[in-house]
């Protein structure tokens, strides 16, 4: 009955507390239970529902990192197309007179 507890009680945890040993850890616990005879088919249902939603959590903070790496990026080129353009405002300057040819 504790396994089946603890089980429950895992499945209640928010995806941030969740961790991947704790879903391993349920697998053990659901095949626990049903080797000793529970019908846990619901309960199975729920785990497999839980850890689809952590590997979504999971893919969603991995796509967050590398926008955040691309929009560094992106403005670091931002800048860099700043400094150029400064440059070339520079070089342009205003047109030679008779006297700087001279």
């Amino acid at each position: 009955m504790y396994v089946l507890l603890s089980l429950i009680e895992t499945l209640c945890k928010s995806l941030e507390e969740l961790s991947n040993d704790d879903l391993v850890g349920g697998d053990n616990a659901l095949q626990y239970l049903k080797f000793s005879g529970f019908k846990v088919d619901w309960l199975e249902k729920k785990l497999e529902e839980v850890k689809e939603k952590k590997k979504e959590e999971q893919i969603g903070e991995t796509r967050m990192q590398e926008m955040k790496v691309f929009k560094q990026k992106c403005s670091d080129i931002e800048a860099l197309m700043e400094r150029e353009k400064s440059k070339l405002l520079v070089t342009r300057g205003s047109p030679l007179t008779l006297d700087d040819v001279l």
